[in-house]
């Protein structure tokens, strides 16, 4: 934790320093293949600035999408995103009523349904 503190520290120091040496600072971090190593491991391991570039990143259409294709490409992240939809009946209750808003997906959803009766009375 100190050290990734330290190398944030650091990498700040090193740009403000930059800044003063006029020129676009942006470019030249991530020009720097190390540079930007750092940079990145420095937001990952600061909570709250990756939820500042989260919610930077949700901000636009563009990058709103790479995110949501990001997420929906990663396993573990949907296996995530699932079970804690799973367990809030609101979520539930949304997904359920899009799916039934698309004609396809209604027949698909009332099928399933239909087999959880089903599987259900031959418990009883």
């Amino acid at each position: 934790m100190i050290r990734r503190f330290t190398t944030f520290v650091l990498l700040l120091s090193a740009l403000i320093m930059m800044a003063g040496c006029g020129g676009d600072v942006v470019k030249s971090v991530l020009a720097n293949g190390e540079t930007k190593a750092k940079l990145m491991d420095a937001i990952a391991g600061d909570t709250a600035m990756s939820g500042e570039v989260l919610d930077k990143l949700m901000g636009s259409e563009g990058t709103r999408a790479m995110v949501m294709e990001k997420v929906l490409g990663n396993g573990d992240m949907m296996q995530g995103l699932m079970g804690s939809i799973a367990k809030d009946q609101t979520m539930v209750d949304g997904i359920l009523n899009l799916a039934a808003q698309d004609s396809v997906m209604s027949s698909h959803l009332m099928s399933v349904l239909q087999g959880m009766q089903m599987a259900s009375k031959k418990k009883k």
